[in-house]
Order: structure tokens, then sequence, then C-alpha cells
């Protein structure tokens, strides 16, 4: 049997002293992690735990893999382009690495993975998610799953100019932001490859600890 109450601690204070969005914005108050990202990223403010693993259980396996995290988390790509979801300024961009990729595997893997073997079962979740648990907010957003032009389509385009507006003849701020995202991203690539358009920034251990909701780990799991 794994050692949850000293894996867990050691994973908060080790899971990512590497790259992430130093701007990343957090659930709403009272709503967590997989709640916020089922309602921004599939438009479902209710749901099942057996919807929810039947959509991130990629090519329908019957578990989640280290894949069906990192595309979860909205780690799959080598850059986040703005702030994610379609709009925001260039210089928001994130060059995501795979110590960071890695890291995250690794802490969801000590929670949900009950025998160990690099795969979280259908039943683990369920059993997971029949005690009240969910994916926790590990500081990295919302989970975005397509690329930016994907991302704008689906929480701007669609709900502000497909059917009542598509010669955007009302244009909005986050129009503006996409249209210069899109151009200055393609410059920047052009001119200087694919992480031309990426900076860096390293959050510290104390960082990302400060950003997991403990009350949300269950107790069992704690060091304490």
């Amino acid at each position: 049997m794994k050692i949850f109450s000293s894996i867990i601690y050691v994973l908060l204070t080790s899971v990512i002293a590497a790259l992430a969005h130093s701007t990343a914005e957090a659930p709403p108050d009272g709503m967590s992690w997989e709640e916020w990202h089922m309602r921004e990223e599939h438009e479902m403010s209710k749901y099942t735990p057996e919807q929810f693993f039947d959509m991130h259980d990629m090519g329908n396996k019957g578990y989640f893999d280290a894949k069906d995290i990192i595309n979860m988390y909205g780690l799959q790509k080598e850059v986040v382009v703005g702030k994610g979801d379609g709009m925001g300024q260039n210089d928001e961009s994130q060059e995501i690495d795979d110590g960071l990729r890695e890291r995250v595997v690794k802490f969801v893997m000590a929670l949900l993975d009950v025998d160990d073997d690099t795969r979280i079962t259908r039943k683990e979740y369920l059993d997971y998610a029949a005690k009240g648990n969910k994916f926790v907010d590990l500081g990295v957003g919302v989970g975005h799953h397509g690329d930016f032009e994907t991302e704008y389509e689906m929480h701007h385009w669609n709900q502000y100019h497909k059917d009542q507006d598509p010669d955007i003849k009302n244009v909005h701020k986050e129009d503006v932001e996409h249209e210069l995202l899109h151009h200055e991203h393609e410059v920047e690539e052009s001119e200087q490859g694919p992480a031309g358009a990426t900076k860096g920034s390293v959050i510290t251990d104390d960082e990302m600890e400060s950003r997991i909701e403990k009350d949300r780990i269950p107790k069992k799991y704690r060091a304490n």
C-alpha cells in the first residue's frame, strides 16, 4: 500500500519548481478546479463523475494515463499563447516544459492511482469522486484543451458573433486582443521559431504549495 501521508506532502513541496503561469487564474470561490474546468471548457455546470471520466479518457481506454492528465490540465501544447483562451497579450504567452508536465502527472497519480500501476482506472476515479473529492487546482489555469484559435471561438466567438454578428460589426476588446495576438504570434514564430513568443516564469515550491487548497485533500492523505 502506498504511504500517502509522506508522498503527498513531499510532492506538495516539490511538485512544480519549473515553468508555470505566473498569472494563472484560480477557480472562483467555492468552486473546485474540476467544476471550474467543466464549466469553462465543456460548458457544463452540472455533470456526473461518469461524464467527467468519459470526457477525459482519450480513446475510451477505461483509465487515465499521463497523456490524459496532461491534456486535462491544458499542458499538452508546447506554448500557451496569451492567456490560453484566445485572448490576452502576447507577452503573457508561456512555454510549457517537460518538468512541469512530469510533476503534475506525478502529483495526480499519487492522489488517485491506488495500485501504483501508472494508470487511474475508472473505478479508482469513481471511488475517489464518491467521497466528494475533485481534481485539484495546481495553479496552472483552467486547463484549456485547444489552441488559441479554437479557444477564442469557444470562449468568445460562439457567444457573441456566431449567430447574431458573424461579420463582427460590433467589435469587442476580446476581438481586438485576439487579432493582435494572432498577428504578433505569427510574426514572432516566423522570426524566432515556435518558442519565440514565450517567456519563462519559475515559481517556487512555497508558491506552488500555497496555490493548492489543502482542505480539499482528503484527511487520510495529509501528513498531520
